[in-house]
Protein backbone atom coordinates (compact mmCIF):
# COMPACT_ATOMS: atom_id res chain seq x y z
CA UNK A 1 0.00 0.00 0.00
CA UNK A 2 1.24 3.83 -0.94
CA UNK A 3 2.30 6.40 1.71
CA UNK A 4 -1.00 7.29 3.99
CA UNK A 5 -3.24 6.70 7.25
CA UNK A 6 -4.41 2.98 7.99
CA UNK A 7 -7.41 1.55 9.47
CA UNK A 8 -5.12 -0.24 11.76
CA UNK A 9 -1.80 2.43 12.81
CA UNK A 10 1.04 0.73 12.05
CA UNK A 11 2.97 3.70 13.00
CA UNK A 12 3.45 6.42 15.65
CA UNK A 13 -0.04 8.01 16.50
CA UNK A 14 -0.90 11.82 15.61
CA UNK A 15 -1.14 13.19 11.80
CA UNK A 16 0.74 12.06 8.63
CA UNK A 17 3.23 14.74 7.39
CA UNK A 18 1.65 16.56 3.91
CA UNK A 19 3.63 13.88 1.53
CA UNK A 20 2.08 11.39 3.62
CA UNK A 21 -1.10 12.89 3.52
CA UNK A 22 -3.62 10.45 2.00
CA UNK A 23 -7.26 8.57 2.34
CA UNK A 24 -8.03 5.45 2.44
CA UNK A 25 -11.18 3.93 1.70
CA UNK A 26 -12.95 0.62 1.75
CA UNK A 27 -15.89 -0.34 -0.82
CA UNK A 28 -18.22 -3.45 0.36
CA UNK A 29 -19.63 -5.15 -2.72
CA UNK A 30 -20.47 -2.90 -5.85
CA UNK A 31 -23.85 -1.63 -5.35
CA UNK A 32 -25.04 -0.90 -1.34
CA UNK A 33 -28.20 0.70 -0.36
CA UNK A 34 -29.26 1.18 -3.91
CA UNK A 35 -31.16 3.80 -6.07
CA UNK A 36 -34.40 3.76 -3.75
CA UNK A 37 -36.50 5.09 -7.20
CA UNK A 38 -35.52 1.72 -9.16
CA UNK A 39 -35.11 -0.87 -5.69
CA UNK A 40 -36.95 0.73 -2.56
CA UNK A 41 -35.59 0.04 0.67
CA UNK A 42 -33.94 1.49 3.33
CA UNK A 43 -30.52 0.74 4.17
CA UNK A 44 -28.18 1.53 7.06
CA UNK A 45 -24.73 1.47 8.52
CA UNK A 46 -24.30 1.09 11.91
CA UNK A 47 -21.02 1.28 13.73
CA UNK A 48 -19.10 1.87 17.43
CA UNK A 49 -16.25 3.94 17.94
CA UNK A 50 -13.11 3.24 20.46
CA UNK A 51 -12.49 6.55 21.32
CA UNK A 52 -9.43 5.94 23.04
CA UNK A 53 -7.53 6.03 19.66
CA UNK A 54 -7.56 9.75 19.01
CA UNK A 55 -5.16 12.06 20.22
CA UNK A 56 -5.10 14.94 17.56
CA UNK A 57 -7.84 17.44 17.93
CA UNK A 58 -9.33 20.03 15.19
CA UNK A 59 -9.84 23.38 15.62
CA UNK A 60 -13.05 24.71 15.90
CA UNK A 61 -14.36 21.12 16.49
CA UNK A 62 -16.26 21.23 12.72
CA UNK A 63 -14.79 18.23 10.76
CA UNK A 64 -12.50 15.66 12.39
CA UNK A 65 -9.31 13.92 11.09
CA UNK A 66 -11.28 9.96 11.17
CA UNK A 67 -14.45 9.80 9.54
CA UNK A 68 -16.76 6.49 8.41
CA UNK A 69 -19.94 7.30 6.14
CA UNK A 70 -21.43 6.67 2.65
CA UNK A 71 -20.36 8.42 -0.89
CA UNK A 72 -21.79 7.81 -4.07
CA UNK A 73 -19.60 5.82 -6.77
CA UNK A 74 -18.10 9.03 -8.17
CA UNK A 75 -16.69 10.08 -4.98
CA UNK A 76 -15.24 6.56 -3.79
CA UNK A 77 -13.29 6.41 -6.81
CA UNK A 78 -11.62 9.78 -6.56
CA UNK A 79 -11.25 9.36 -2.34
CA UNK A 80 -7.53 9.63 -2.57
CA UNK A 81 -7.56 13.07 -3.21
CA UNK A 82 -9.83 14.07 -0.90
CA UNK A 83 -9.51 16.90 1.79
CA UNK A 84 -11.09 16.99 5.39
CA UNK A 85 -12.67 20.32 5.53
CA UNK A 86 -13.93 19.44 2.16
CA UNK A 87 -16.06 16.45 0.94
CA UNK A 88 -16.15 15.26 4.99
CA UNK A 89 -18.11 18.48 6.09
CA UNK A 90 -20.47 18.21 3.04
CA UNK A 91 -24.36 17.64 4.08
CA UNK A 92 -24.56 15.66 0.96
CA UNK A 93 -25.03 19.09 -1.60
CA UNK A 94 -21.79 19.37 -3.01
CA UNK A 95 -20.44 16.15 -3.35
CA UNK A 96 -22.77 13.68 -2.20
CA UNK A 97 -20.56 12.61 0.67
CA UNK A 98 -22.89 11.29 3.93
CA UNK A 99 -20.11 10.76 6.70
CA UNK A 100 -20.13 11.41 11.15
CA UNK A 101 -15.98 12.14 11.40
CA UNK A 102 -14.20 12.10 15.03
CA UNK A 103 -11.37 14.21 16.54
CA UNK A 104 -10.14 14.18 20.14
CA UNK A 105 -12.30 17.25 21.35
CA UNK A 106 -10.16 20.74 20.84
CA UNK A 107 -10.86 22.04 24.48
CA UNK A 108 -11.25 19.07 26.78
CA UNK A 109 -9.30 16.08 25.52
CA UNK A 110 -10.84 13.60 27.88
CA UNK A 111 -13.72 13.78 24.70
CA UNK A 112 -14.17 12.81 21.31
CA UNK A 113 -16.27 15.15 19.32
CA UNK A 114 -18.30 14.12 16.83
CA UNK A 115 -19.09 16.23 13.58
CA UNK A 116 -21.46 16.25 11.04
CA UNK A 117 -22.10 18.19 7.96
CA UNK A 118 -19.79 20.34 8.79
CA UNK A 119 -20.52 21.66 12.34
CA UNK A 120 -20.45 19.81 15.66
CA UNK A 121 -22.92 17.27 17.21
CA UNK A 122 -21.76 15.50 20.24
CA UNK A 123 -19.03 14.58 22.19
CA UNK A 124 -18.34 10.59 23.59
CA UNK A 125 -16.48 10.47 26.54
CA UNK A 126 -12.86 8.21 26.21
CA UNK A 127 -11.99 5.39 29.24
CA UNK A 128 -13.03 5.87 32.20
CA UNK A 129 -12.05 4.66 35.49
CA UNK A 130 -14.95 5.15 38.30
CA UNK A 131 -14.00 4.25 41.73
CA UNK A 132 -16.02 4.38 44.69
CA UNK A 133 -20.09 3.26 45.19
CA UNK A 134 -22.86 4.33 47.01
CA UNK A 135 -25.17 1.58 47.11
CA UNK A 136 -27.98 3.86 49.31
CA UNK A 137 -28.29 5.27 45.97
CA UNK A 138 -26.98 3.80 43.34
CA UNK A 139 -24.70 5.93 42.23
CA UNK A 140 -21.02 5.24 41.49
CA UNK A 141 -17.56 8.20 41.17
CA UNK A 142 -16.32 8.94 38.24
CA UNK A 143 -14.10 12.76 38.42
CA UNK A 144 -15.22 14.80 35.48
CA UNK A 145 -17.11 11.84 33.66
CA UNK A 146 -18.07 13.98 30.59
CA UNK A 147 -20.80 11.51 29.99
CA UNK A 148 -24.62 13.35 29.11
CA UNK A 149 -27.58 11.20 29.95
CA UNK A 150 -28.34 8.30 27.66
CA UNK A 151 -24.87 7.97 26.75
CA UNK A 152 -24.06 4.06 26.49
CA UNK A 153 -21.32 2.54 28.18
CA UNK A 154 -19.84 -1.33 28.58
CA UNK A 155 -17.84 -2.46 31.51
CA UNK A 156 -14.67 -3.40 30.19
CA UNK A 157 -12.90 -4.99 33.26
CA UNK A 158 -12.10 -4.03 37.14
CA UNK A 159 -14.09 -4.99 40.36
CA UNK A 160 -17.78 -5.03 39.65
CA UNK A 161 -20.84 -4.62 41.48
CA UNK A 162 -23.46 -7.17 41.58
CA UNK A 163 -25.71 -6.62 39.54
CA UNK A 164 -23.48 -4.92 36.61
CA UNK A 165 -20.99 -7.29 34.38
CA UNK A 166 -19.10 -7.55 31.42
CA UNK A 167 -20.52 -7.50 28.04
CA UNK A 168 -23.46 -5.54 28.69
CA UNK A 169 -24.34 -2.49 27.89
CA UNK A 170 -25.86 0.28 30.29
CA UNK A 171 -26.86 3.50 29.77
CA UNK A 172 -25.77 7.05 31.91
CA UNK A 173 -27.70 8.59 33.88
CA UNK A 174 -25.35 11.38 35.32
CA UNK A 175 -25.31 13.18 38.63
CA UNK A 176 -23.39 16.11 38.54
CA UNK A 177 -20.02 16.06 37.00
CA UNK A 178 -18.27 13.70 39.06
CA UNK A 179 -21.11 10.52 39.63
CA UNK A 180 -23.17 9.16 37.43
CA UNK A 181 -26.27 6.13 37.98
CA UNK A 182 -26.98 3.48 35.35
CA UNK A 183 -29.85 2.34 33.42
CA UNK A 184 -31.08 -0.73 31.47
CA UNK A 185 -32.25 1.21 28.41
CA UNK A 186 -31.73 4.79 27.37
CA UNK A 187 -35.25 5.46 28.11
CA UNK A 188 -34.71 4.69 31.36
CA UNK A 189 -31.43 6.61 31.36
CA UNK A 190 -33.67 9.48 30.12
CA UNK A 191 -35.82 9.11 32.85
CA UNK A 192 -33.58 9.88 35.42
CA UNK A 193 -33.04 8.81 39.08
CA UNK A 194 -36.10 6.37 39.77
CA UNK A 195 -35.20 4.60 36.84
CA UNK A 196 -31.46 3.40 37.93
CA UNK A 197 -30.32 -0.10 38.64
CA UNK A 198 -30.04 -1.36 41.99
CA UNK A 199 -26.37 -2.01 43.33
CA UNK A 200 -26.69 -4.47 45.71
CA UNK A 201 -22.48 -4.30 46.60
CA UNK A 202 -19.88 -1.95 46.37
CA UNK A 203 -16.44 -3.52 44.74
CA UNK A 204 -14.84 -0.98 42.56
CA UNK A 205 -12.49 0.09 40.19
CA UNK A 206 -14.52 0.48 37.28
CA UNK A 207 -13.14 0.64 34.16
CA UNK A 208 -15.82 1.87 31.05
CA UNK A 209 -15.37 2.91 27.86
CA UNK A 210 -18.13 4.23 25.54
CA UNK A 211 -20.36 1.45 23.60
CA UNK A 212 -22.86 3.76 21.65
CA UNK A 213 -24.10 2.75 18.30
CA UNK A 214 -24.14 5.40 15.16
CA UNK A 215 -26.10 4.73 12.74
CA UNK A 216 -26.47 6.30 9.53
CA UNK A 217 -29.80 5.26 7.39
CA UNK A 218 -31.13 6.20 3.92
CA UNK A 219 -34.89 6.15 3.84
CA UNK A 220 -35.91 3.24 0.84
CA UNK A 221 -38.58 5.69 -0.63
CA UNK A 222 -37.66 9.46 0.56
CA UNK A 223 -33.93 8.87 -0.22
CA UNK A 224 -33.27 11.06 3.13
CA UNK A 225 -29.91 10.30 5.17
CA UNK A 226 -29.85 11.09 9.07
CA UNK A 227 -27.50 10.19 11.36
CA UNK A 228 -28.91 8.49 14.91
CA UNK A 229 -26.69 8.00 18.31
CA UNK A 230 -28.51 5.02 20.43
CA UNK A 231 -31.29 5.52 18.29
CA UNK A 232 -31.76 9.44 19.06
CA UNK A 233 -31.78 11.61 15.82
CA UNK A 234 -28.48 13.83 15.87
CA UNK A 235 -28.43 14.82 12.53
CA UNK A 236 -31.57 15.09 9.82
CA UNK A 237 -31.96 16.91 6.48
CA UNK A 238 -29.13 15.32 4.83
CA UNK A 239 -29.31 16.50 0.93
CA UNK A 240 -31.45 14.02 -1.16
CA UNK A 241 -29.27 11.73 -3.03
CA UNK A 242 -30.98 8.75 -5.76
CA UNK A 243 -27.81 7.57 -6.38
CA UNK A 244 -26.44 4.74 -5.08
CA UNK A 245 -24.26 4.56 -1.99
CA UNK A 246 -21.09 2.71 -1.15
CA UNK A 247 -19.75 2.71 2.88
CA UNK A 248 -16.12 4.22 3.19
CA UNK A 249 -13.72 5.02 6.25
CA UNK A 250 -11.30 8.02 5.68
CA UNK A 251 -8.58 8.89 7.96
CA UNK A 252 -5.75 11.16 8.42
CA UNK A 253 -4.90 9.96 11.82
CA UNK A 254 -3.10 7.12 12.72
CA UNK A 255 -4.48 5.46 15.87
CA UNK A 256 -3.03 4.86 19.21
CA UNK A 257 -2.87 0.69 18.68
CA UNK A 258 -1.08 -1.24 15.60
CA UNK A 259 -4.22 -3.75 16.33
CA UNK A 260 -7.47 -2.27 17.39
CA UNK A 261 -9.36 -0.91 14.68
CA UNK A 262 -11.10 2.61 15.35
CA UNK A 263 -14.49 1.33 14.49
CA UNK A 264 -15.98 -1.96 15.28
CA UNK A 265 -19.00 -3.77 14.97
CA UNK A 266 -20.19 -2.21 11.20
CA UNK A 267 -22.97 -3.46 9.97
CA UNK A 268 -24.79 -2.55 7.36
CA UNK A 269 -28.54 -3.28 5.57
CA UNK A 270 -30.17 -2.84 2.69
CA UNK A 271 -27.21 -3.42 0.84
CA UNK A 272 -27.01 -5.88 -2.54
Amino acid sequence: MADGSSIINVSASGLPSQSEDRAYAFCLGTQILQNPASDPRDGTLSFKVVTELFDVSQGGNTVGTTAIGLATADNISSVATWASSQEISDNGATYEVYAVSFAEDAVESSLVNVAIAGASVDTLAKNRTASGVDVVVNTINCTAHGYQAGDAVAIASGSIPSPLATGVTYFVIPSGVDKIALALTRAAALSGFGSEIDLNTAESPIFLESDDVFVIARDGVSGNVNVTRNGAVISSGLVTTSETLRPFFWTRESSNSASIPVFKEIKVSGAS
